[in-house]
C-alpha cells in the first residue's frame, strides 16, 4: 500500500527498535525495511528516493522470507561494494530520513 513519508517513517522508526527481528538497509536509490511484528507477521516499509513514494504492507512470514532473499540475490547485487548499507543506529536512520525528506 502506498504511504506517506511519514507513515515510512514511523514504521522505520519501529524496524529500528526491533532490529533483533528484522533489518534496514539503504542503498543510493531506496531504503528499505523488514521486521518481525509477531509470530507469522511481519511488515515490509520501502522508500524510493526518486519517486516519494513510500510503500507498507503486512505479510506472513513466507512471503517475508521470499522478498529478503529476493532483496539480497537480485537488488543488492546491483549495487557495488559500500554503496549500500545496514541501517543500526537513530543517527543513521535520521541520516536517510532527512534525505528522504528532500
Amino acid at each position: 500500500m502506498m504511504s506517506s513519508i511519514d507513515e515510512v517513517e514511523k514504521y522505520l522508526k519501529e524496524a529500528l527498535e526491533k532490529a533483533s527481528a528484522g533489518i534496514i538497509i539503504e542503498t543510493p536509490d531506496y531504503i528499505y525495511a523488514l521486521y518481525e511484528l509477531s509470530g507469522n507477521r511481519w511488515r515490509q516499509v520501502s522508500y524510493v528516493f526518486s519517486d516519494g513514494e513510500g510503500y507498507v504492507e503486512e505479510i506472513d512470514i513466507r512471503r517475508a522470507l521470499l522478498l529478503l532473499i529476493e532483496e539480497v540475490s537480485k537488488s543488492l547485487v546491483q549495487y557495488n561494494k559500500g554503496e549500500w548499507r545496514i541501517i543500526l543506529s537513530e543517527i543513521e536512520l535520521e541520516e536517510v530520513l532527512e534525505k528522504a525528506r528532500k
